[in-house]
């Protein structure tokens, strides 16, 4: 998932987020931002979020997640951005766990 364009692979927080883990795979592959303020999380769990992080998403990525939400969107950059966020994380995904 992606927070203010950051991307993070968060699987491994999946079981001790407070809120449940179904809140974290809902948002998988997708903007998390307007969700991850609307709780109102505290400073600790933004802090929190450095361990998961796994990059940034191109400006061009983060202009088409962000208006993806709005409704207003015309579909061509949206849905570009969804596979290329799924490609970014599971790429992040294995190189995390190579290093393991």
């Amino acid at each position: 998932m992606s927070i203010h364009g950051t991307v993070y692979n968060v699987t491994k927080y999946l079981e001790d987020h407070p809120g449940g883990e179904e809140v974290l795979l809902d948002r998988g592959g997708k903007d998390a931002t307007e969700d991850f303020e609307d709780v109102g999380h505290s400073n600790e769990a933004r802090k929190a979020l450095n361990k998961y992080e796994i990059g940034m998403l191109p400006p061009s990525e983060r202009t088409a997640a962000s208006s993806e939400g709005g409704g207003s969107s015309g579909g061509g950059g949206a849905m570009l951005a969804l596979p290329v966020l799924a490609i970014a994380i599971g790429l992040g995904y294995y190189f995390f766990v190579m290093e393991q």
